[in-house]
């Protein structure tokens, strides 16, 4: 498809994958153009801020799918293993089953105490909060929740970085179905 007719949802998505696999320092405006189908002067009329402002916009992008995909399942109605098997199917297939690294991950490298850093933190604390409530829901107390909820978190995570590292994707696979009995009462 041509660079022109790209929406800006399109355009959104070919950023998070170059963040996602590259990081902050590893994307290169040239290789941003060549993966957006963009020449440069096309991504600084839509991004004048340059690669900063696009970490920008891809991280309110992310914030819409984390609602979406995460957030909304989690703390909608219905049993907390109901939800929590929609979230898990949410994310499976948002990391490709764990073939795609985690762009709160590959950002947070450079990200610190800017905005991007502040955006990266309050995505994750969001994640931590919703798996928190689906654990309350299955009876956990408030401490024992939040642990199992970060514990959840890490495990994600570490399986992502894990999995990438040694291109096994049978570890997230794994980590995906032990979520349940570690949110879950």
């Amino acid at each position: 498809m041509p660079a022109p007719l790209l929406t800006r949802d399109e355009i959104l998505a070919r950023l998070l994958e170059v963040f996602r696999s590259r990081g902050y320092e590893g994307a290169s405006m040239t290789l941003i153009s060549k993966e957006t189908g963009l020449g440069k002067a096309s991504l600084y009329h839509h991004f004048p801020g340059g690669k900063d402002e696009m970490v920008a916009e891809v991280l309110k992008h992310v914030d819409g799918i984390l609602e979406q995909f995460v957030i909304a399942p989690l703390t909608g109605a219905g049993a907390p293993e109901a939800k929590l098997n929609t979230m898990i199917k949410n994310i499976d297939q948002f990391y490709c089953g764990g073939e795609k690294g985690c762009v709160l991950d590959s950002l947070s490298i450079k990200a610190g105490s800017d905005a991007s850093g502040i955006k990266l933190k309050e995505q994750m604390k969001a994640w931590i909060k919703a798996m928190e409530s689906v654990s309350k829901e299955s009876g956990c107390d408030a401490r024992e929740a939040r642990e199992r909820a970060e514990e959840a978190m890490a495990s994600i995570q570490g399986a992502l970085v894990v999995a990438r590292a040694i291109e096994n994707k049978s570890v997230f696979q794994r980590a995906l179905k032990r979520l349940p009995e570690q949110l879950l009462k």
